[in-house]
């Protein structure tokens, strides 16, 4: 099958910065749609770069009409983004299992795809802690802007809330989504829990609702983490 117009880009990209790096550049990688073969016409292309030294680079660029998207890392970082400290560890493993690699001749890329293949129980566990964590603040925020009778922020932060509380569901399942386009309508899949994580982010609710939803799905997780083990301290 010949490459699409966006993968040949990559590749030209990737040999352009192959002269300008020299050993500095590691690894050159694509993810997303078109490292999946999914890009549709207007697909932005991601590019992972990983270097010994990081250096300045313009988050973006367009190029022959491509929005070209670089992501920058050292070989500590992206070995980082599986490990059991990454609440977003979910995520992070569905972008490793399907990334391409361009230049990799160290075989990093290759290695830690492998590794995004097989996670532990452990891994999902303490992402799960790491998770609740870092959700705790935005639900904290919501709590405060119900309190106050403001209903515009209860909106605004129960949208924040929400992407951290699928990020816990996703890791106390031990579930890795397909694709990054589709996160709400797999968590809307994974029983009350999930339902209710939808409807507080789409649904029109009045700051009642939002408060009962948002207490609902956060006592519905910790309860989960109980019953699994996930010490994440006095959250309630």
């Amino acid at each position: 099958m010949a490459a699409s117009r966006s993968l040949r880009l990559a590749d030209r990209v990737a040999r352009q910065l192959r002269r300008r790096e020299g050993r500095n550049l590691i690894a050159v990688a694509v993810y997303g749609s078109v490292a999946q073969g999914e890009e549709r016409r207007h697909s932005d292309l991601d590019m992972l770069l990983i270097r010994r030294r990081p250096r300045r680079l313009p988050r973006t660029a367009v190029r022959d009409g491509v929005l070209v998207t670089f992501l920058q890392m050292t070989p500590e970082a992206a070995r980082a983004e599986l490990s059991g400290a990454n609440p977003n560890l979910p995520e992070a493993l569905s972008g490793w299992r399907s990334i391409r690699a361009l230049y990799d001749p160290t075989g990093i890329i290759g290695t830690l795809r492998r590794k995004a293949g097989r996670p532990t129980a452990a891994q999902f566990r303490k992402a799960a802690r790491a998770a609740f964590l870092a959700t705790y603040e935005d639900y904290g925020k919501l709590r405060n802007a119900l309190d106050a009778g403001d209903h515009e922020e209860a909106r605004e932060m129960a949208i924040w809330f929400t992407g951290g509380a699928m990020a816990i569901l996703f890791c106390l399942e031990g579930y890795v989504p397909a694709t990054g386009r589709r996160l709400f309508v797999d968590v809307g899949k994974k029983g009350s829990i999930g339902k209710a994580i939808c409807a507080l982010r789409y649904e029109p609710l009045s700051a009642e609702e939002i408060g009962r939803l948002a207490v609902r799905v956060w006592r519905g997780l910790l309860h989960r983490a109980d019953v699994q083990g996930v010490r994440v301290n006095d959250l309630a």
